[in-house]
């Protein structure tokens, strides 16, 4: 397979899951029965002023089909127009950017934290020398995902901020306020990464190739981390596209745990509320990072294994199988 129609397959299967998520999420909010605009705008709890709330229901035009409604709102999408909320009458854009630029901090301190300690777990459990080293953290990834990501936050909280004294709980103190939900989010999601790292070392590590490097008088921290962690990390990277959607799904919890006010905690006030717009931005937005990151994973795996591109071999799988001599001479 050439590699242009690798990356174009896989960029078009990208563009029409979030084609097929953004229909589904719309239809799903805008078409069950009921009327969640009308229902919120009319609610006596509603804190919009009656001009308001009909400038909202003429602005969303509830008065024709779902398909005509449709067309307008993805017509609106693609000139930046990503609509209005039901709870404030503020543009979703600016709810969404508050709340975004502090999740992507979080976010991406929470994976550096990740692939930190994965691969401390990982290397210890194949390399350490003390059997007994290697059990307890092999045992680590099991406790990783048997936790719950909220009571991994209130066990930080109690001992870090309410015993120790180290972070505030209140106060923002800039990049170290950071720091505990990013633990959380870390401890909470490297398990799964943790347990796929483990087994791919322990395959690499009893290749042949290694015995070859030994004999070559190669040592044997070269031998761990250029040769064993590089191979053995391949089948890490798919599941690093999943840690990335669990780190945008953890969010949610984790932000109203430590009370942040990121897109987690905005995703929460708008169900609470049922702000559909904000809903649905949001959830098409979180797919799309999702669908970037599991594209951009694809797009890399011919880099580490040129044989997906030279026998069409799906990624993580095993090459297509060669012809025989016997086979082309047939053909």
């Amino acid at each position: 397979m050439a590699a242009r129609q690798y990356v174009a397959r896989r960029i078009a299967q990208a563009i029409l899951v979030v084609a097929l998520v953004y229909i589904i999420v719309f239809f799903t909010l805008f078409v069950l029965p009921g009327d969640p605009i009308e229902n919120k705008l009319t609610s006596p709890l509603n804190p919009l002023p009656p001009a308001s709330a009909e400038a909202l229901l003429a602005y969303y035009q509830l008065d024709k089909s779902p398909i005509e409604q449709f067309a307008i709102t993805v017509g609106r999408l693609f000139s930046g127009d990503l609509g209005y909320s039901l709870v404030s009458g503020r543009p979703v854009s600016e709810l969404i950017a508050q709340g975004v630029s502090d999740t992507i901090v979080l976010a991406a301190m929470a994976f550096v934290f990740t692939l930190a300690l994965s691969l401390a777990i990982a290397l210890t459990t194949v390399f350490a020398p003390w059997a007994a080293l290697r059990n307890a953290a092999a045992s680590l990834p099991i406790i990783s995902i048997s936790t719950p990501s909220f009571l991994i936050g209130f066990l930080l909280l109690t001992i870090f901020s309410f015993q120790l004294g180290w972070v505030s709980s209140i106060r923002d103190q800039g990049l170290v306020s950071y720091i505990l939900p990013a633990a959380t989010l870390a401890i909470a999601v490297n398990g799964v990464l943790s347990e796929v790292l483990i087994q791919g070392l322990r395959r690499a590590r009893a290749e042949p190739f290694v015995t070859v490097l030994r004999a070559k008088g190669t040592g044997e921290g070269t031998i761990a981390i250029r040769h064993i962690l590089r191979n053995g990390a391949i089948p890490s990277i798919t599941v690093l596209a999943l840690v990335v959607g669990e780190l945008l799904a953890g969010a949610v919890v984790v932000e109203t745990v430590f009370s942040r006010r990121g897109l987690g905690f905005v995703t929460y006030e708008s169900v609470r509320d049922q702000d559909t717009p904000v809903i649905l931005i949001v959830v098409i937005l979180v797919s799309t990072v999702y669908v970037v990151i599991n594209l951009i994973t694809d797009l890399l795996y011919p880099t580490l294994d040129p044989r997906i591109l030279r026998h069409g071999a799906k990624p993580g799988g095993a090459p297509a199988a060669r012809p025989t001599r016997r086979q082309k001479v047939t053909a």
